[in-house]
């Protein structure tokens, strides 16, 4: 079973789900084929069974009525992670108010804090106010960080190690090799079993341009395991390839592995996070 980690969707309906864009990431949003429905044939087309939609945190900030209304239209084949604002003065409310909305739906929430601006919620106790909440709901905490903040994500990760965290983009550190050193943040985080990293096609593509993909994915492999990576489109905000393509790229990243850590990486890992059930 083929599983994507990290899908995006957006409403054509904009006077039922109207925009409210936060600034960060491409306009893919803009467009009109970007809903449930598109996602669901693109999945049929590239051969991929299950996504995890991500709340669009560019398109729609942390209103998540979207992502909830699309998943549940097909709970069996769709995981919500929503988001919640961990600058706001209490973002431990602000789960519980989206629990209350998503109900059993709720799978993960987003912890996002990639504005450019530095994090303080990781360093004055704002984390710890969700992480805990999230533990207790079951939910899977995906953060989206910059390389400097990932020392910091992983004190809080220890002092909650019961907690799974699955860290967007591999938290957007230099994996090819032609930065020394730059992805060292992330390699450390390998000490912590609760720590998964999603290996997105915005992670695969900048492996391609500097040469073969399956490169990044055995080093990451050698770090963390397989059973801790999970494959993820970024569909459809990662631009510039079909929905095919990504899905291609993802198998070609993972040739090398075993038959069974092949698995992981495409599948396994994202049921074990958001279909612990299945």
């Amino acid at each position: 079973m083929v599983v994507d980690a990290h899908v995006h969707v957006a409403s054509a309906d904009r006077a039922r789900f109207p925009l409210a864009p936060s600034g960060v990431g491409s306009p893919w949003f803009h467009a009109d084929d970007v809903g449930a429905r598109e996602l669901t044939a693109a999945m049929h087309t590239g051969g991929v069974h299950r996504a995890v939609v991500v709340q669009a945190v560019g398109a729609y900030g942390y209103d998540c009525s979207y992502a909830i209304d699309a998943v549940r239209t097909d709970r069996d084949r769709f995981a919500l992670v929503g988001a919640v604002d961990m600058d706001c003065a209490d973002p431990a409310g602000a789960l519980a108010a989206l629990a209350r909305e998503a109900g059993e739906l709720l799978r993960g929430v987003r912890a996002f804090g990639a504005y450019g601006r530095r994090p303080r919620w990781l360093e004055d106790g704002r984390a710890d106010e969700v992480w805990a909440p999230a533990g207790e709901l079951g939910l899977t905490v995906v953060p989206v960080l910059f390389p400097d903040a990932l020392p910091r994500l992983g004190a809080v990760v220890a002092r909650h190690p019961h907690v799974p965290v699955a860290l967007d983009h591999c938290g957007f550190v230099d994996l090819t090799g032609s930065t020394p050193f730059a992805a060292a943040p992330l390699f450390d985080l390998a000490a912590l079993p609760a720590v998964r990293v999603k290996v997105s096609t915005h992670v695969l593509n900048l492996a391609a341009a500097e040469g073969d993909p399956a490169d990044v994915v055995d080093r990451l492999a050698r770090a963390f395991g397989a059973h801790r990576m999970a494959w993820g489109s970024d569909h459809p905000q990662t631009a510039g390839s079909t929905y095919p393509a990504m899905v291609a790229l993802g198998r070609r990243a993972a040739r090398r592995l075993s038959p069974a850590d092949r698995d992981d990486f495409l599948g396994r890992t994202a049921l074990s996070l958001w279909w612990s059930a299945t």
